[in-house]
């Protein structure tokens, strides 16, 4: 009976080092899991990073160009009212000149 203790006593130690050894593993796998992962997830950081870093230059010029468009028409505008204002003044000049005469005078 002595000797059935012992047996069961051996296997019983024997399969706790199996586990220990077992859970040493895993824990060896995970770390090498999480290690890779953190890799992979600093490599897709760094890609959106540089995405984002292109895409923000790529929106920043697009936005300058619409700007200056937009600040060239309004100075067309603005010219073109201002020579048909200076067009109308020319216009009217000479009978205006001629009712200050009338008026000064007479």
């Amino acid at each position: 009976m002595e000797a059935q203790g012992d047996n069961l006593l051996q296997r019983l130690v024997e399969q706790e080092r199996t586990l220990a050894e077992k859970v040493e593993r895993a824990q060896s796998e995970a770390d090498t899991v999480i290690a890779d992962a953190r890799k992979k997830a600093e490599t897709v950081l760094a890609h959106a990073r540089t995405r984002a870093d292109e895409i923000a230059e790529s929106e920043r010029t697009e936005g300058a160009a619409e700007s200056e468009t937009e600040r060239r028409d309004v100075l067309a505008r603005a010219e073109s009212d201002v020579a048909a204002i200076h067009s109308r003044a020319e216009a009217r000049r000479d009978a205006a000149a001629e009712l200050v005469l009338e008026r000064v005078l007479p």
